[in-house]
């Protein structure tokens, strides 16, 4: 049995999974708080993700880093959450395991899980839009993941939607907790976002989702209200079916082919 490790690091948590095959569609998921200094993320990182393997003999790791990251060197350019590991490089790191390493930003590990096997299943052109302690997305055209020409595309949280704000200062994690609920705000920027890329569907994860905190039905309600395109005003706005595996799933089906 080919056993594959996948790790999402957030600004929160970490989860990771062992998954048996790439066809996995349960595996135990296992979850840490982040440690907020890089000398200690680095030891616990090492010490959990030890544990999860435990002894199995992995075929690769996928490995999901919150910010705008070079997947081919797997390096993370840039955390606005994490700012200690601008720099860091996952796949040196993880080299230790002694087994191929594949990176990607975590946003499109949950796009790429729910489009393979989740809500986005069987559309070629779909918005993901993370909510978490941060903001973030990914981008699904033609069935082909958009990175953009420097690996920068679906960073959806620093648009500027108001009084010189980004859309993450405003409806990320921080701004739920001074300000309440945010739903209102993130309609408005999911109807940006079909408005723009005029999808066959969104579909809404992350902490502030699994957890009940966004009000799926105010954002269906807000982003109707502002797409201009009549028939757009019909796209699905949903939430993953993956739940809070879905961005570790997702890094490991960077080893699936096309993905």
């Amino acid at each position: 049995m080919a056993y594959y490790l996948g790790v999402d690091i957030g600004g929160t948590k970490i989860r990771a999974v062992l998954m048996q095959g790439l066809d996995d569609r349960k595996p135990q998921c296992f979850v840490i708080t982040t440690p907020k200094n890089k000398k200690r993320f680095l030891d616990v990182l090492w010490k959990f993700l030890r544990k999860v393997a435990g002894p199995k003999k992995l075929t690769g790791i996928g490995v999901g880093v919150p910010g705008v990251v070079n997947k081919n060197r797997g390096t993370l350019i840039k955390a606005p959450n994490l700012s200690f590991l601008n720099g860091w490089n996952a796949n040196k790191f993880f080299a230790r395991f002694k087994v191929p390493v594949r990176t990607d930003n975590d946003s499109r590990c949950f796009l790429r899980a729910e489009a393979i096997r989740g809500a986005g299943k069987g559309y070629k052109n779909i918005v993901a839009l993370t909510i978490g302690t941060g903001i973030g997305g990914g981008i699904m055209i033609d069935g082909k993941i958009y990175y953009g020409s420097r690996s920068g595309a679906g960073e959806f949280g620093h648009m500027i939607v108001g009084n010189n704000k980004t859309f993450e200062q405003l409806a990320g994690k921080r701004a739920f907790l001074k300000y309440g609920d945010r739903s209102k705000l993130i309609g408005v920027g999911v109807a940006n976002l079909i408005n723009a890329f005029d999808p066959d569907i969104v579909i809404l994860g992350g902490g502030g989702v699994t957890s009940g905190a966004v009000k799926i039905g105010m954002v269906r309600r807000l982003a109707k209200k502002y797409t201009m395109s009549p028939p757009a005003q019909k796209t699905p706005i949903v939430r993953g079916k993956l739940g809070d595996t879905a961005a570790a799933m997702g890094a490991v089906l960077l080893w699936k082919k096309g993905y």
